[in-house]
């Protein structure tokens, strides 16, 4: 049984379950794709090591602008193992809000998708990013070496997330989290979630937005997996879910209106 007081750290929970979940999935997507909990640590700590031999390490300021997918989750999962503080932005930001973000965050590297939806967040980010800033395309596939080499977890000092609000009223503000502070609202949101290795729960909103980690943390706590999906439309999403027997729709309210209004439409048999 899962008992949060001998958890500190993020890697330590994804430890913890890959080896009580051994062979059990943790993510699907809609291409077919899964991995199990131990596969999602065994790949992260080779990113890790792929991260690190790039020059990422330990109090390395590194943001991301990653859709909602797999590698987009073991990227961050690497980050925590080596200790990196982590810029999370998300993906439909464009050159005013990650340009504010990379100078206000003082980033190192920025990891980008290259052409996500038709637009290309590598020149984005080449244009608005500060001289000595090192933009990583990452869509030919995650860096990734041998394990071996990635050094033994150090405790962190200080915050090693910083998550921005939009800024709709004025320049965004970034929020410092520490691991223990998003362990503690993901315990929190397993809690009330309830759900076991029976449910299978589903991540198709930003995973940039700190709901990602959280909803993680509750995965990684309770042991059930989820469906990812890099973006919503309420369709596919709906059609998937479907496929790979879903119970736990996660999402705000526009999200659950929208699945509402799929049903409706579906049972008036429009296109």
């Amino acid at each position: 049984m899962f008992e949060a007081a001998r958890v500190q750290t993020l890697w330590e929970l994804v430890e913890y379950r890959a080896r009580a979940s051994r062979g059990a999935p943790m993510f699907f997507d809609a291409d077919g794709r899964s991995v199990t909990f131990d596969g999602v640590r065994d790949e992260a700590l080779r990113v890790a090591a792929g991260l690190r031999e790039l020059g990422i390490g330990a109090g390395s300021r590194v943001a991301w602008q990653l859709p909602s997918r797999i590698g987009t989750v073991l990227v961050s999962l690497a980050l925590a193992r080596l200790g990196a503080v982590q810029i999370p932005v998300i993906p439909l930001h464009r050159e005013r809000e990650v340009g504010f973000v990379l100078a206000e965050s003082a980033a190192e590297f920025v990891l980008v998708p290259g052409v996500w939806r038709g637009f290309d967040h590598t020149a984005m980010a080449r244009k608005v990013a500060a001289d000595g800033v090192r933009v990583v395309p990452v869509e030919d596939g995650l860096p990734r070496a041998d394990p071996a080499g990635v050094p033994a977890v150090a405790p962190a000092e200080g915050a090693t997330w910083i998550y921005y609000t939009s800024g709709t009223t004025a320049a965004p503000k970034g929020v410092e989290h520490t691991d223990a502070t998003l362990l503690a609202g993901g315990v929190g949101l397993a809690t009330a979630l309830g759900m076991s290795a029976r449910d299978i729960g589903s991540i198709a909103f930003p995973y940039a937005h700190i709901a990602g980690p959280d909803y993680v943390i509750a995965m990684l706590v309770s042991g059930f997996p989820a469906v990812i999906l890099d973006s919503f439309e309420p369709g596919r999403a709906a059609d998937v879910y479907r496929r790979r027997g879903v119970t736990m729709a996660g999402g705000s309210t526009a999200f659950y209106q929208a699945f509402l209004d799929e049903s409706r439409r579906r049972r008036a048999g429009r296109p």
